[in-house]
């Protein structure tokens, strides 16, 4: 058994939270700022696979805030959103769910002894636990990189690789770290670390746009199990 860290994106991979992250956001605009006219702002804004901060830096500009203020009140303004994002997640919405097939894989990667499990994601770390708590799906994921690491996704991707060769004592080798997420930014982090690309249509991105970003393997979404544990080689 070759060693295998696995490590998934959150938002259109894992879970559907039925935007309650845009919300929260422009939520702790409205707070902070004072930015009423925010939804409109952020409605303009990409979120697909971006990072936290480069998605409040766009809407800082879209809104006409200073990046010096933003720089300033960054703190709080984090504050206001993760409190506007439990708000939205303990909220009802039936939209929101635990996307097809993860459960199961979630479950047969976590059975085997030579599967690490970890997170790469846009989110900041309390952000991306906020989203995966209300599905009970923390318990999976022991570490992971953020965006409260390093604002650039390769970058968190990289973190996420050091981080969990600490924990095993050895260096997962490249083609032994599989990066599984929903946008064409997931599958380019992949490329830029040597990592191995899955990319589902289970999000934002179309499957032509994922297809042109050249994942080494691309599903509908993560239902068909042993097809994806055979495209990792643990088949």
């Amino acid at each position: 058994m070759r060693p295998t860290l696995v490590l998934f994106d959150i938002d259109g991979t894992l879970v559907d939270t039925a935007g309650a992250g845009r919300r929260g956001l422009a939520a702790s605009f409205r707070t902070v700022f004072g930015v009423e006219d925010v939804d409109d702002v952020v409605a303009r804004v990409p979120f697909g696979g971006r990072s936290d901060p480069a998605i409040i830096s766009e809407i800082g500009r879209e809104a006409g805030v200073p990046a010096a203020a933003i720089e300033a009140r960054y703190a709080e303004l984090q504050a206001a959103y993760l409190d506007a994002l439990r708000q939205e997640l303990a909220t009802a919405n039936e939209r929101r769910r635990v996307l097809p097939g993860v459960r199961p894989l979630l479950d047969r990667l976590a059975a085997r002894p030579d599967v690490f499990l970890g997170l790469v994601t846009g989110n900041i770390e309390e952000g991306a636990r906020a989203k995966l708590d209300p599905f009970g799906l923390n318990p999976y994921f022991v570490d992971g990189g953020y965006s409260s690491d390093h604002p650039e996704r390769p970058e968190i991707a990289r973190i996420a690789h050091e981080r969990f060769s600490r924990r095993a004592g050895f260096r997962f080798p490249p083609d032994r770290v599989m990066v599984i997420g929903d946008t064409e930014l997931d599958v380019h982090c992949a490329r830029a670390n040597g990592f191995f690309a899955i990319a589902v249509e289970s999000g934002w991105a179309s499957r032509d746009d994922l297809t042109r970003a050249g994942p080494d393997a691309l599903f509908a979404d993560l239902t068909e199990t042993a097809r994806v544990l055979d495209a990792m080689g643990l088949a």
